[in-house]
């Protein structure tokens, strides 16, 4: 259950990841994240992506040097900068939009649309809200186009709630305060970063509420907007079922 002190602001996800988050441990392995995405996809090379809350563009960036033509949308105006300079600076062409994913209006222009790391799933204000990220998905593949959605499994948050430790990393340590709340089928807690070789002025923890989904939930969500999941996979890529050990999982899914 939640912690009974916590008190999570309805837009918590407006402060929640500010570019110093590139700094934590997780934001490291991007090749082999991108690696992994495309043995699970595996795409011919020449599709069109769209990269959805994509901070700072590490994703987005990572995908154009290997030649996908994408897109990269963030709600944060400091972290689309960032992006933006970081591809001026490698001479990459990569466009990124400034907005609330929610407002995009896209028809049918990409063969496939990332949410990684969350992308914003289930982040908003009300479950209707957050159906409505699931129609931008839709609306804005193609036919035959596919969402691959990278969210914390419900399972192991079920199983292995509430939690407290850390994350280490070369650039910063990441503490972090989890608990499962069934009512509201959220996980919820604080993350707090400390950056390694600067100065310990403190910390402030910084709250978030994250609502998750199984996978039959998501089979019904994806059949409301004209898409059928098609394949789960574990962290390693493989396909396969969701465990209760998994703290995370992968899920695709086509559109008619």
């Amino acid at each position: 259950m939640s912690s009974p002190q916590l008190e999570v602001p309805s837009d918590w996800y407006r402060f929640a990841y500010p570019p110093e988050m590139a700094k934590l441990p997780w934001a490291q392995k991007t090749g082999v994240e991108v690696d992994r995405l495309l043995t699970m996809l595996k795409p011919q090379g020449s599709e069109r992506i769209l990269d959805l809350a994509c901070g700072t563009g590490r994703h987005t960036l990572e995908l154009r040097r290997r030649g996908f033509p994408v897109v990269g949308v963030e709600l944060l105006e400091s972290n689309v900068k960032v992006a933006q300079d970081a591809a001026e600076e490698q001479s990459l062409d990569v466009e990124f939009i400034q907005a609330d994913l929610r407002e995009l209006e896209l028809d049918e222009e990409f063969d496939i649309v990332l949410s990684l790391n969350d992308g914003a799933i289930g982040y908003f204000e009300s479950e209707a809200e957050n159906m409505r990220t699931f129609e931008v998905i839709s609306r804005a593949l193609r036919s035959s186009g596919r969402h691959l959605l990278q969210i914390a499994n419900v399972l192991h948050a079920e199983r292995h709630m509430p939690v407290k430790g850390w994350i280490d990393g070369p650039g910063a340590l990441e503490l972090i305060d989890h608990h499962w709340n069934n009512m509201t089928r959220c996980l919820e807690g604080t993350t707090a970063t400390i950056a390694v070789g600067e100065v310990f002025q403190g910390y402030e923890p910084i709250p978030f509420r994250k609502r998750l989904y199984s996978v039959d939930e998501l089979r019904e969500i994806y059949a409301s907007v004209g898409m059928a999941l098609t394949e789960t996979f574990r962290g390693n890529g493989k396909a396969g079922r969701p465990r209760n050990t998994q703290y995370e999982v992968f899920i695709e899914a086509t559109k008619g």
